[in-house]
C-alpha cells in the first residue's frame, strides 16, 4: 500500500486548471493508489495554498508519508506523471 498524496490547487479563474482537468482526471484513474486532495484556491478558509507557499495554479505537491517529494506548477501534464513516478517510488511503492 502507497503512503502517496497529491493535492492540487487549482482556481475556477484558471484557464489553464480547465485545459489540464480531464487529464488530472486520467491520472487518478490511472493511478488510484494515489489519495487525492484537490483546494479550490479561491475557497481556502484554511489557508492551505498559502502555508505550502503554492503562488501559483495549477499545482500539485506530491507527499510520501507526510512528507514533501515534488511539486509542479503549470500545465505540462508529462511533468506530473514524471512527479507520481517518483513519488511511489520514494514511498516504495512497486505499483508504478
Amino acid at each position: 500500500m502507497s503512503n502517496v498524496e497529491a493535492v492540487h490547487f487549482w482556481s475556477p479563474t484558471c484557464g489553464p486548471c480547465r485545459v489540464i482537468k480531464p487529464a488530472i482526471e486520467d491520472l487518478k484513474e490511472e493511478f488510484p493508489q494515489v489519495t487525492w486532495t484537490s483546494v479550490n484556491t479561491k475557497e481556502d478558509p484554511n489557508r492551505f495554498a498559502q502555508r505550502l507557499g503554492v503562488q501559483v495554479v495549477p499545482t500539485i505537491v506530491f507527499f510520501c508519508n507526510g512528507k514533501e517529494v515534488g511539486r509542479h506548477s503549470g500545465a505540462s501534464v508529462g511533468i506530473y506523471y514524471t512527479l507520481i513516478r517518483k513519488a511511489l517510488s520514494a514511498c516504495g511503492s512497486t505499483e508504478q
